[in-house]
């Protein structure tokens, strides 16, 4: 009689979690992940979060992050990942590997009853595992190349049905379900105004420096990965420009990993072409090589305003040759040095100075571009670091000993797909190798113009 119980018990569990997670309904209140892109009714103090984690099932390798809750004597657990395989055209492979790895690195148990869902029609499976330890449901969804599992543990009886009826509020987000949320960050990072001053003449405008045709209202860019020749539909925003009519940039929003990153500001100060930033950095973590000790985080600061001057040079023709922008302390951020004579475009950046806020002892990120009729390019070769040669030398009776880096360069080339304006709306891009090219990017802009 008892095993009958316990059996109906899981049936009505697996039945009642099924019928909600067919429903994707907007919770009144939830946490959201954007980089997960789900919500769910549980706290937004959750008592641990990982990121950057590699998962293995089986041979395949996949990419993603944990959020743990405590509620109660309960645990709750949502783990979401990508990697390179279409999981959701064979569900019926991928949901059962999911479900026995799953078991295999966690309660070692045995599935106690199991059932197949949807949700938003993307297939799932909800199952039950009965262990040494206790009771635990499972949820797991595939959708393309990513996966999402939730975990609850059943300490608690009388908080069983309470805790499942949370999880099962779990619910897919869309890019449209989160433009609060990344406004509520755009608005976080949008820096307060430059002083009105008159617009500075110059040969160029913003516009025109990147080959930009006609007037442009706003410049969109997103982009997707190839993983081996496959594209799952999957994009990630770069940048979002908006442009005056004159054809000049007013802001730029800057995205990375998909999240907003950086605001800039675009005016005038002090008869200069500035732009000033805010940029949220990222945390530094140390892994620790020891289980028994915890990573070592030094947190970012908060983000603050910092002003960029943009310097040009152009030449009789009014041809832009160069655009320089400099640091408040006077250092050199960013460069495009431009040669017509060969159609070509060397920028470099100092990527320590951009991703971190600080100065580093990293070389500057080098790139030399093929332009071809339009202005876009065709061919770009990196400066890629490729070890180090030892030097050594005797100064009197000291050995010196020194490494002088080598470098080699990598290519990738570039197709586009032109607008009615001439301007490109998709390039597709390749890696350059000794057995031929490799599609690696596709990237994509939306602009929108001035009538």
């Amino acid at each position: 009689m008892h095993a009958k119980t316990r059996f109906l018990s899981v049936a009505v569990l697996l039945f009642a979690a099924a019928i909600s997670s067919h429903g994707q309904q907007p919770a009144q209140e939830e946490f959201v992940s954007v980089l997960g892109r789900f919500g769910i009714m549980l706290p937004t103090n959750y008592a641990e979060f990982k990121t950057n984690l590699d998962l293995t099932v089986g041979e395949n390798k996949f990419y993603g992050a944990m959020y743990r809750w405590a509620l109660a004597s309960d645990q709750a657990v949502i783990s979401y990942a990508t990697g390179s395989l279409d999981l959701e055209a064979k569900a019926d492979v991928y949901l059962p590997a999911f479900r026995d790895d799953y078991i295999k690195k966690t309660t070692q148990g045995s599935v106690i009853g199991e059932k197949k869902t949807s949700l938003a029609g993307h297939p799932g499976l909800i199952f039950v595992v009965d262990s040494s330890v206790g009771r635990t449901m499972a949820w797991t969804y595939l959708i393309r190349n990513r996966f999402y599992l939730m975990s609850l543990t059943l300490n608690d009886a009388a908080k069983t049905e309470e805790h499942v009826k949370l999880l099962s509020t779990f619910r897919l987000l869309t890019r449209k379900d989160l433009e609060p949320r990344y406004a509520q960050l755009i608005s976080e990072l949008t820096p307060t105004p430059l002083a009105p001053e008159a617009a500075i003449d110059r040969p160029t405008t913003d516009a025109q420096d990147v080959a930009l045709k006609g007037k442009v209202k706003q410049v969109v860019t997103e982009s997707e990965r190839y993983f081996g020749d496959v594209l799952f539909d999957d994009r990630d925003v770069l940048s979002v420009e908006d442009f005056d009519e004159r054809g000049n940039l007013t802001r730029s929003v800057q995205y990375a990993g998909d999240l907003p990153r950086a605001v800039r500001a675009y005016g005038y100060k002090k008869g200069e072409r500035v732009f000033r930033e805010m940029r949220r950095l990222p945390n530094i973590v140390l892994a620790s090589d020891s289980k028994d000790r915890k990573d070592h985080i030094t947190r970012a600061p908060e983000p603050e305003a910092k002003d960029f001057k943009i310097k040009y040079k152009h030449d009789r023709d009014g041809k832009l040759l160069e655009l320089r922008v400099v640091r408040e302390d006077g250092k050199e951020y960013e460069s495009f040095v431009y040669n017509p004579k060969n159609k070509t475009v060397e920028h470099t950046f100092d990527s320590a100075y951009g991703f971190f806020g600080g100065d580093f002892n990293f070389e500057q990120n080098k790139k030399t571009s093929t332009l071809d009729a339009n202005g876009n390019s065709i061919e770009d070769a990196y400066r890629v670091r490729d070890g180090a040669t030892p030097l050594s030398r005797y100064d009197g009776d000291k050995y010196i000993q020194s490494y002088e880096p080598r470098y080699k360069t990598e290519k990738v080339k570039h197709e586009y797909e032109l607008d009615d304006h001439g301007n490109w709306i998709k390039r597709k891009t390749f890696a350059l190798k000794d057995k031929g090219s490799v599609p690696t990017l596709v990237t994509y802009r939306t602009i929108t113009y001035y009538q």
